[in-house]
C-alpha cells in the first residue's frame, strides 16, 4: 500500500531518481538532528537535567552560606570591640572546660535525649 501510493506520488510529480534520493537524504538529515537537538549530549534532556542540578546545588548553597553567616556572627560576638559576655562564658565553658569552684556543669545530650528531657 504505502509503495504504490510512494510510486504513484513519485510518477504523478516527475520527481527524477536523484531528486528522489535527494529529498529523502535531506528528510534523514533533518530527523537526525531533530533527535539530536533533543536527545543529545548538549539536548533539551541535559539541559533539563543539568537546570535541575543546578537547583539543587543553589538549595545547599544557601544553606552553607546561612551556616557561614552564623560563624561570622558568632565570630563578630567575641570581636573586643562589640564583646559579648554571654557568648564569650559560654564558649570558654564549651571549649576549654572553664567552670567556678562552687558552679555545677550539665550538659544535654542531643543524641540520646526523649521528648526534651535532660539526661
Amino acid at each position: 500500500m504505502a509503495e504504490n501510493f510512494l510510486y504513484n506520488f513519485v510518477r504523478s510529480h516527475h520527481i527524477t531518481k536523484t531528486l528522489f534520493v535527494a529529498y529523502f537524504v535531506v528528510f534523514f538529515a533533518i530527523l537526525y538532528f531533530f533527535s539530536f537537538a533533543i536527545f543529545g549530549e548538549k539536548g533539551l534532556m541535559e539541559f533539563f537535567a543539568l537546570k535541575k542540578a543546578i537547583a539543587g546545588r543553589d538549595i545547599i548553597k544557601q544553606e552553607l552560606s546561612s551556616k557561614v553567616q552564623a560563624k561570622k556572627n558568632m565570630i563578630e560576638g567575641m570581636n573586643p570591640n562589640s564583646l559579648d559576655l554571654d557568648l564569650l562564658d559560654e564558649q570558654s565553658r564549651k571549649v576549654l572546660g572553664y567552670v567556678g569552684k562552687n558552679e555545677v556543669v550539665v550538659y544535654h545530650d542531643e543524641k540520646n535525649a526523649k521528648n526534651g528531657d535532660i539526661q
